[in-house]
C-alpha cells in the first residue's frame, strides 16, 4: 500500500466504513448472513497486475498457457505470433475496478477511482466474500485439467450471482430488480460509448474470443441467475452451489440445468504413436457449447453459430503438435442430442472452413458423410456418424 499519509488514512478509513456499511446492505438483499468482517483497502494499478501475474502463477503453469495459446492459433481465433499471457494479463489489469482474495478473505478496490463511484464494484465484490464465507471459493482455486467448459459454467454461477446482485443494488432505489428486466444477455452487444472506449482500449483490441470469454461469466452468468431468481429465488442460487451447473450449455439454457442434462464424456484416444516419433499430444479440453458458438462465430454469423451451437452433447478436442516443424495438428470429436443437431453443425463447421481459408480445396472424401479439404495448413478431414462429428485438421501431407 502507498506512503502513510493523513490523506491516505482518511481515504482507508472511509473505504473500511464504506465495506461494513455495504455488507450489511449486501447481506439483506442476498439473504445470507456476514459470518465475518471483511478487510479491504486500495491498490494502485502496478500492484494489481501484480495480483494477476501471481495469480496466473499459481494456477497454471508456462507450459499449459503455452498450450492454450497454440489451441487457439490450431482454431484459427488468435494470429500466430499472438503473445496470450502478455495479452491477458494487460486486459485483467485494464478491467479490474476492484476484487475479492479468498486466500487471504480481503477485498481490494482499484486506488485510481473514486469511491462513491465504486460502491456497485464493491457490492459485486462484497458478495464474493459472502459466497466464500457460506460456499467456501477455494475449492475452486485448483481446476482438474481438461474440463474447460464446467470450469467456466461454475465460473458463470459464483460471476452471475454477484453481478445480479449489483443490478438489484442499483436498481433498489427505483424498486426494481433484474427479474423485471429483459434478459441481461441482450444487451451485451450494445455499443460502448466514447468516454468507456477510451478507458477499454485493450478490451476493443482483443480478438473476438478471448473478449467473449472474458465477459461470458457475467453476461450469461446473470442471465443464468435471472432465471433461477424468477423460478427458485436467492435460495436456488444459494444451493446450485452444491448442485453445481456442469456446462455452458446448462448456463445458456437454464432448463437444461433445472432438468440436470449434464454433458457425455467423450475420451478421444491418444494418436501421437500413429503420428510418428516427433509429435507429442499437448492439450485436451472440452470445447461445450459455448467454445463451439466461439469456434464457429469467427468466421459465420452469430446467429448461425448459434443455433449450429445448441444441441451440443459432449465433445473433447485434443491438440498434437510435431516437435521438429511446430506443425499443430486438431483432433475433435462431439456428440449432438440429435442426428439433425450433428449434421447441422457438419454444414456450419464445412462452412467455417470455406470461409476461414479462401484457397480450402475439397478433395474427394470415400462417403457422402465425410468432407475433406485441402488447406494451407493441411488437409482437414470432418466425418458425421449418427449423433457424432469427428474433425482433424491439420493433417501432414503424408
Amino acid at each position: 500500500t502507498s506512503a502513510d499519509t493523513p490523506a491516505n488514512s482518511a481515504k482507508t478509513a472511509k473505504i473500511i466504513a464504506a465495506t461494513n456499511e455495504l455488507l450489511e446492505e449486501v447481506s439483506k438483499l442476498r439473504g445470507l448472513k456476514a459470518l465475518s468482517p471483511v478487510k479491504s483497502g486500495t491498490k494502485s494499478r502496478s500492484e494489481i497486475e501484480q495480483e494477476i501475474i501471481s495469480g496466473f502463477e499459481e494456477t497454471t503453469t508456462p507450459e499449459e498457457i503455452e498450450s492454450a495459446r497454440k489451441a487457439l492459433v490450431a482454431y484459427g481465433l488468435v494470429p500466430k505470433d499472438f503473445r496470450y499471457r502478455e495479452f491477458m494479463i494487460k486486459l485483467m489489469t485494464e478491467q479490474v475496478a476492484g476484487f475479492y482474495k479468498p486466500k487471504s478473505k480481503e477485498l481490494f478496490l482499484a486506488d485510481w477511482n473514486d469511491l462513491e463511484q465504486q460502491k456497485p464494484v464493491m457490492v459485486h465484490e462484497l458478495q464474493h466474500a459472502l459466497q466464500d464465507q457460506h460456499f467456501n471459493l477455494r475449492r475452486f482455486e485448483k481446476w482438474p485439467d481438461g474440463d474447460g467448459d464446467r470450469e467456466m459454467a461454475i465460473h458463470a454461477l459464483i460471476e452471475g450471482d454477484a453481478t445480479a446482485l449489483m443490478y438489484n443494488y442499483q436498481l433498489k432505489p427505483m424498486r426494481g430488480d433484474i427479474t423485471k428486466l429483459p434478459p441481461i444477455s441482450s444487451f451485451s452487444d450494445q455499443s460502448l460509448a466514447q468516454a468507456e472506449r477510451d478507458q477499454q482500449a485493450v478490451y476493443l483490441s482483443a480478438p473476438p474470443a478471448l473478449r467473449e470469454s472474458l465477459i461470458f461469466p457475467y453476461v450469461y452468468g446473470a442471465t443464468f441467475v435471472q432465471e433461477m431468481l424468477k423460478k427458485r429465488g436467492w435460495e436456488g442460487v444459494s444451493q446450485a452451489f452444491t448442485d453445481l451447473p456442469q456446462s455452458t450449455e446448462q448456463i445458456l439454457h437454464y432448463d437444461k440445468y433445472a432438468a440436470r442434462e449434464l454433458p457425455v464424456k467423450v475420451e478421444l484416444p491418444d494418436i501421437s504413436k500413429l503420428l510418428g516419433a516427433e509429435w507429442k499430444r499437448i492439450d485436451a479440453d472440452v470445447n461445450g457449447e459455448f467454445g463451439y458458438f466461439l469456434i464457429l462465430s469467427e468466421f459465420i454469423g452469430k446467429k448461425d453459430a448459434r443455433s449450429a451451437a445448441a444441441g451440443w452433447g459432449g465433445d473433447q478436442s485434443v491438440l498434437y503438435e510435431n516437435a521438429k516443424t511446430g506443425q499443430l495438428l486438431l483432433t475433435h470429436l462431439s456428440v449432438w442430442d440429435t442426428t439433425n443437431d450433428a449434421a447441422e453443425f457438419l454444414r456450419a463447421y464445412t462452412q467455417r472452413i470455406t470461409k476461414r481459408y479462401a484457397t480450402a480445396k475439397p478433395l474427394a472424401a470415400k462417403t457422402e458423410d465425410e468432407r475433406v479439404f485441402q488447406t494451407p495448413d493441411g488437409q482437414i478431414h470432418l466425418q458425421l456418424r449418427n449423433q457424432s462429428v469427428l474433425v482433424i485438421e491439420g493433417l501432414p501431407e503424408e
